[in-house]
């Protein structure tokens, strides 16, 4: 799944995301020509380390504060060794980048320890004034157990992440 969007030079990218076997997680950044017509991917220097960039992700460019911004199903440091990045989604975070290159995990914003039944994942959200509104495909406990894995989601979720500009790594829900 990838995301086109302009970059504060005007060139328009594909950013894709990247299937690793190890974390750092990575996205793929293809520069589009301005026709559309051509795209042009640079090995060297095209890949970036980017939180959640295994799975789907949305990334937005703010103009208030001139971030780029995205809800990520991150890999927290106690699960890197847990199993492909991609498979790994208990973890839902706010990053931002100001030049879509390096990436500032921001606020946690859920979280659970299992990675074998819970998911917060295909996450796709808008601003809305001081606030991210987000819609998430939710693996979570139900009454009757959980969810089959953490992929086959049995809810979807809405959320309000309020003042999200000003959110810091303290405002993070409890990890262990």
């Amino acid at each position: 799944m990838s995301r086109r969007l302009y970059h504060a030079d005007g060139q328009m990218l594909d950013v894709l995301r990247v299937d690793t076997k190890t974390c750092p997680e990575l996205a793929a950044l293809v520069q589009i020509s301005n026709d559309g017509g051509t795209a042009i991917f640079d090995p060297t220097n095209g890949f970036v380390r980017f939180p959640g960039g295994a799975k789907k992700f949305t990334i937005r460019h703010d103009p208030q504060s001139r971030l780029y911004w995205s809800l990520a199903s991150i890999v927290p440091r106690q699960h890197t060794n847990t199993d492909k990045p991609s498979r790994i989604r208990n973890t839902l975070a706010l990053v931002c980048s100001k030049d879509l290159k390096e990436w500032d995990t921001r606020c946690i914003l859920l979280y659970h320890p299992d990675v074998k039944n819970h998911g917060f994942q295909y996450v796709d959200w808008l601003f809305e004034g001081e606030d991210l509104l987000a819609l998430c495909r939710t693996a979570y406990d139900d009454g009757e157990g959980s969810a089959h894995n953490y992929h086959d989601a049995n809810f979807l979720t809405f959320h309000r992440v309020k003042n999200f500009r000003k959110l810091t790594m303290a405002d993070s829900v409890e990890l262990p």
